[in-house]
């Protein structure tokens, strides 16, 4: 049976710790200057091992047999230099351990005793202060390690995320670039360099460009892993977890302890909604690296299956004009989502309401219900049973099956025994009725996706709309902090009988463009504001009453409060005609989501 070096290494470190303990003491163990060295050597050689370790259990036995050899030292009465470079190494031992808490309290303690780290020592505690969100102070340590070592190349690479951090998109992509001109093309260096500049481009919302770059890297050099891994990561990005998961599952079995490996193969689990493997992968990847910033973000967002989430919001509107809507309209809606039953059943129950004012009176819904969802492999089926608690109290059921095909085409129907858009006009007259929908949508990226939906809303009076929408969404312009979509709606409706106590055109159509530019005006990791403008205009054309311009106005912020909770806000204006008489109606709206 052959020995492995980790197995000499640790061997080693045993028998030295073993000698060092037979040698004199008094507080402090001896050491000859030349052993001391030696172990000091042998100290750095078990980090550099740890730090390409192919497990996690043999990196930590590693750095663990290191720390013992440098606290010894850093214990006896070896020479100042000796004692400088064990706390040097310490350091690195740490870094490699991932307590990058304990990184930082030793880098402070080396400056407060007067230690004048080497550039190397520099470096890892500025990466340990980036991991821990402080990138300000990262950048203070990269530019003071530039400052002892102008061309350590490690340095100006690392200090691209810690502008990525800073919201500094121009100088991280500025910086990467620099880095590919420098290097040497087909080198080691040179593929690190244009993997970072693909993913800082890719960071900046720039995921084609990215996406251009990673495949370009990954044909041409099959074997770096770190190119293949970021494709897939890019893949999912664009919506396409099918395709990123073919990428990764090779390199899963070359490199099956690999945290970034299994970090992005859980996430792709749970996109395609094979939760029970993804929270095995999740248990098994928290266990092993339970101080990685990266995975404790993923493993609380898997946590919070287990507890309660809640949705509620609000809308008011006023009207002038035609009344067929109501002049004044107001709703109000809470849904409470319970913890996951196992891995694919959720309960849930809601409570929504809305009322109009009419020439002839209110007229409102006031409805509660109760219902499950049932997600498995990207099949999402649920059932919800509800009632009016005021006006006519007719129990009903709601049942919708959706499906997502592949990276590209998702389908969804559903039916409404007692559906809410029978309009609230004619529920003055006692009115109801049940309504059925699907739906088709085909996205090829984050960019661009296409649906088109018909229903049937069978009213109790004999009267049935049918509909049609098709919409085309295109992405206009995207950077780090703008979003610009344009969207054609296009619909149709007819009715199978003229009349009624409502607005009931027998045949309307409308042709709308929405702009819809999203700003992230301020971000700190998952704390966020964006402020929302939409812009739209188009036509709008009813049987008997010919076609006549209409448009709208909105805005809106997002406050992403917390990993946990969001808040969403804005007002809005819309003009609008109905029987060839114009409308005007300006509304507010509030919601709020959060897991508790």
């Amino acid at each position: 049976m052959h020995s492995t070096p980790a197995a000499f290494q640790r061997a080693a470190c045993i028998l030295l710790t073993l000698l060092s303990a037979l040698l004199p003491s008094a507080g402090t163990v001896a050491f000859d200057g030349g052993a001391q060295a030696e172990r000091g050597d042998h100290a750095a050689e078990l980090i550099r091992a740890a730090e390409s370790a192919d497990t996690i259990p043999e990196r930590n036995r590693l750095v663990d047999d290191a720390l013992t050899i440098l606290d010894a030292l850093i214990a006896s009465d070896a020479s100042d230099a000796v004692i400088a470079r064990s706390r040097f190494d310490r350091l690195l031992a740490l870094r490699a351990r991932e307590s990058m808490h304990s990184v930082v309290e030793e880098w402070e303690a080396l400056i407060e005793e007067g230690f004048e780290p080497p550039v190397w020592v520099t470096v890892a505690a500025a990466d340990a202060y980036l991991y821990l969100r402080r990138p300000e102070r990262a950048l203070e340590l990269y530019r003071q390690a530039l400052t002892q070592d102008p061309d350590h190349r490690g340095t100006r690479q690392a200090m691209y995320w810690a502008h990525l951090e800073s919201e500094d998109f121009r100088r991280a992509i500025a910086l990467t670039d620099e880095l590919v001109e420098e290097t040497d093309p087909g080198s080691p260096e040179h593929q690190q360099a244009q993997i970072a500049a693909a993913m800082v481009r890719a960071y900046a919302n720039r995921l084609a460009k990215a996406q251009d770059r990673l495949e370009g890297i990954a044909d041409e050099h099959p074997d770096n892993r770190e190119a293949v891994r970021n494709l897939a990561t890019i893949y999912r990005w664009r919506g396409w977890p099918h395709r990123a998961m073919e990428r990764l599952e090779p390199l899963l079995a070359d490199a099956p302890e690999h945290s970034g490996n299994r970090l992005l193969h859980a996430g792709l689990l749970d996109d395609l909604g094979r939760y029970r493997e993804a929270s095995e992968a999740l248990e098994r990847l928290y266990a092993d690296h339970p101080e990685n910033r990266h995975v404790q973000r993923d493993w609380t967002y898997w946590q919070e299956r287990r507890r309660w989430a809640i949705s509620l919001g609000g809308e008011y509107g006023e009207s002038d004009g035609v009344q067929a809507f109501g002049t004044r309209d107001r709703s109000w809606d809470l849904r409470l989502d319970a913890p996951w039953i196992g891995p694919y059943l959720q309960p849930y129950a809601r409570i929504g309401y809305s009322d109009a004012r009419f020439p002839e009176g209110e007229s409102d819904y006031n409805r509660y219900g109760v219902g499950i969802n049932y997600r498995r492999n990207r099949h999402h089926v649920y059932i919800e049973g509800h009632a009016n608690r005021s006006g006519a109290s007719q129990a009903g059921v709601t049942a919708g099956y959706d499906w997502q095909a592949g990276d590209h085409w998702s389908f969804a129907t559903r039916y409404e025994s007692f559906s809410t858009d029978v309009p609230l006009r004619g529920r003055l007259q006692g009115l109801d009725g049940w309504k059925t929908e699907a739906a088709a949508r085909w996205q090829a990226h984050e960019s661009l996706s296409a649906r088109v939906g018909v229903s049937r809303l069978s009213i109790s009076d004999g009267n049935v709309r049918a509909a049609g929408l098709a919409s085309l969404r295109h992405r206009i312009h995207n950077s780090a902090h703008h979003v610009t979509d344009g969207t054609i709606d296009a619909y149709y409706s007819r009715a199978s009988q003229s009349g009624g106590p409502y607005y009931n055109p027998d045949s309307d159509a409308s042709l709308v463009y929405l702009v819809q530019h999203d700003w992230l005006t301020w971000r700190r990791y998952e704390r966020s504001l964006t402020q929302r403008f939409v812009f739209g205009g188009g036509g709008y054309w009813q049987q008997h009453f010919g076609a006549d311009a209409i448009g709208l106005v909105r805005y809106e912020n997002l406050w992403q409060i917390s990993q946990r909770w969001f808040l969403h806000y804005g007002v809005g204006a819309a003009s609008r005609v109905y029987d060839g008489d114009r409308e005007t109606r300006i509304d507010g709206q509030l919601r709020l989501r959060g897991v508790f």
